[in-house]
């Protein structure tokens, strides 16, 4: 008998909601990871959330995974993102405290609600148990075989994972201090899957002691407690700040005058990094008539004095580097504590992958993370939930789960990667999800309660509540209906907002379409107390009802387009109407539907049209062919 229903491989942030959605399914789980220490690592910034981000935490909460909970456990800062541009892309991030998130991280594994207790287990897994081309498990380093029905392969940047330092310094390592995964990454090149490389970095951080903080610009948690859990309220300790300075021209000097000397720059390192998380090098080099850019410090603890410098990812030597955060204002006497550095990793294209993240053709092997091609901790914990669920699934005999791009941005990331594929480190944003409107951080447990609840995945206590909640917003909405508000009554919160006064009584529905007018603070002008977090849907929900009911009914078009499958035998290459572009991408990606065959980068929209002839004239075939 296999030791597991599912066996994760690697304990980061991808591997943890594996495991635990695994779990709550029902599975019997081993997590193996190198360090039972660093599960839960954050191996750059001790952050969570940010734009598209923070929705995407919020989500894997919802359905019961950990990330959220542990982000409430050890939240040093907590900021609303992009709150003044609107629902749409309202962004929660947490600094977190490093050592904190990563022991909430294990208890909350420890003691994940399931009926079988997840095990964790401390080794390296070096290459995979096959029976009849089927993955069954792994040996490790030491010898132990480790089988299971399916495997969930999460190992984030230790695939051949190369630490550069300057261009001279070249260390074999997954993580500062912990060494890479070699052979398991080799018998994936084995397994007929196609391996490539990516690159990412972080900065140096320093001593806060010797910092000058009163020539920074101080920046404070926000005011109003926020939790990322819908299921728990953690307690919140008093918060610590971030610090704003800049680089300017003397640290563009300092970079520009060794750039032959960083590893991206020096020829040491070839491939693609993450666009959007530049390293300084990038910056000075991309942008050279910016007169300067921002650095953040960022605390890494409560209990350390060590700050996180934001903003100067670097792989300069490491004397440059030194110079080159003494040359930024505040930082004139720092002392560092760690260098920055490159690394460079194996990840597998994710078009391999089918929108469960099986690996195609591989059966029993699962993929999340940024073995994926993606960057993030949100990111790689979003591909954990779906991963976990349908590994636990497929070991079950139970129903798969594919997240809709009209549901959750869970399923936009999954869709992007195995439909559109990558050519840099994936990164979410808001800009990616065509129904953002519907996609808000503050609805998140309302879109997926019915997934979690058919699954099963919530505790009979988190679904009473969850319902109780969902009521409770749904109370506000009726309130704000049916609750009518006097001119005098509204009169101080229309002066404020220096909107027109009223000639009559109106309904506080119609009074909190105006701009600036607070639902909570309309209805307690009526004599109507509510809590400020169950308002919020319903704010949304009255003050954007137009928007909203016009991206509910585009959703609908798309699910009628998904509702549409693609037969998994068509041979794309005899359908000469299509271009040779979309027949090679089409039966590389094979979508399962014509909505997805639509979102294939090189399927033109007449490509799309000829498809659609194809598969209703292969249709009429068939039914000819068919005996009744």
């Amino acid at each position: 008998m296999p030791n597991a229903d599912v066996l994760v491989l690697g304990g980061g942030h991808a591997g943890a909601e594996a495991a635990a959605m695994a779990a709550r399914r029902g599975a019997r789980v081993v997590l193996l990871t190198q360090q039972l220490e660093t599960i839960g690592q954050m191996s750059c910034n001790p952050a969570i959330g940010g734009i598209a981000k923070g929705t995407v935490a919020r989500e894997v909460d919802a359905l019961g995974g950990v990330m959220g909970r542990a982000t409430d456990r050890s939240m040093l800062q907590f900021r609303m993102l992009n709150q003044s541009k609107g629902p749409a892309v309202a962004s929660p991030r947490a600094q977190c405290d490093r050592a904190l998130y990563r022991s909430a991280v294990r208890h909350l594994l420890e003691t994940v609600p399931s009926k079988h207790p997840i095990r964790l287990v401390q080794g390296m897994a070096v290459h995979f148990l096959l029976q009849g081309g089927r993955v069954t498990g792994v040996v490790t380093s030491d010898g132990r075989r480790l089988e299971a029905r399916a495997v969930v392969i999460t190992t984030g940047t230790f695939l051949r994972g190369q630490i550069h330092v300057g261009t001279h310094l070249t260390i074999p390592a997954g993580r500062a201090g912990e060494p890479p995964a070699v052979e398991i990454s080799q018998h994936l090149s084995d397994l007929g899957l196609t391996v490539e490389r990516f690159k990412t970095g972080t900065p140096p951080r320093v001593d806060g002691r010797a910092v000058n903080f009163s020539v920074m610009q101080r920046q404070d948690s926000d005011s109003a407690p926020y939790w990322f859990s819908f299921h728990e309220r953690a307690g919140h300790p008093d918060p610590i700040p971030s610090w704003l300075t800049w680089a300017g021209e003397p640290v563009k000097e300092l970079v520009r005058r060794h750039i032959a000397e960083s590893a991206l720059y020096g020829g040491a390192i070839s491939v693609a990094g993450p666009r959007y998380c530049p390293s300084v090098e990038d910056k000075i080099v991309r942008f050279p008539d910016a007169p300067r850019h921002q650095v953040f410090l960022e605390p890494e603890g409560r209990d350390t004095a060590e700050l996180y410098v934001g903003g100067l990812s670097t792989s300069l030597p490491p004397d440059v580097q030194l110079a080159m955060l003494r040359l930024v204002p505040g930082l004139e006497a720092v002392e560092m504590t760690r260098p920055g550095y490159a690394i460079e990793y194996d990840y597998i294209p994710p078009t391999q992958c089918e929108a469960t993240l099986a690996i195609r053709g591989v059966p029993g092997l699962y993929s999340a993370g940024q073995i994926n091609g993606t960057t993030g901790y949100e990111e790689a914990a979003g591909q954990g939930v779906v991963a976990g669920l349908n590994a636990a699934a497929s070991a079950l005999d139970l129903e798969p789960v594919r997240l809709g791009r009209d549901e959750a941005y869970c399923g936009v990331l999954v869709d992007d990667l195995v439909t559109r594929g990558v050519d840099e480190p994936y990164r979410l944003f808001t800009s990616r999800a065509e129904h953002r409107l519907l996609l808000r951080q503050d609805n998140a447990l309302r879109r997926l309660a019915p997934t979690a609840i058919r699954l099963g995945l919530w505790t009979d206590a988190e679904r009473r509540a969850a319902e109780e909640r969902l009521e409770a917003e749904e109370a506000v909405h009726r309130l704000a209906v049916d609750t009518a508000i006097s001119p005098s009554e509204a009169a101080p919160l229309l002066a404020s907002a220096d909107s027109d006064q009223l000639a009559e009584p109106v309904r506080v529905v119609e009074l909190v379409k105006r701009p600036g007018i607070p639902l909570e603070a309309a209805l307690a002008a009526a004599g109507v107390t509510v809590e400020a977090e169950h308002a919020e849907w319903a704010a949304i929900e009255i003050r954007y009802a137009g928007y909203l009911g016009k991206e509910r009914d585009a959703a609908a078009r798309l699910r009628r387009l998904e509702a549409s499958p693609l037969p998994d035998d068509l041979e794309y290459a005899g359908f000469e109407q299509l271009s040779i572009e979309a027949r090679h991408k089409l039966a590389a990606i094979r979508p399962r539907t014509i909505a997805q065959a639509g979102r294939i980068p090189g399927v033109s929209p007449a490509d799309l049209q000829h498809l659609l002839v194809a598969v209703m004239r292969r249709q009429r075939t068939v039914s000819r062919e068919t005996p009744p």
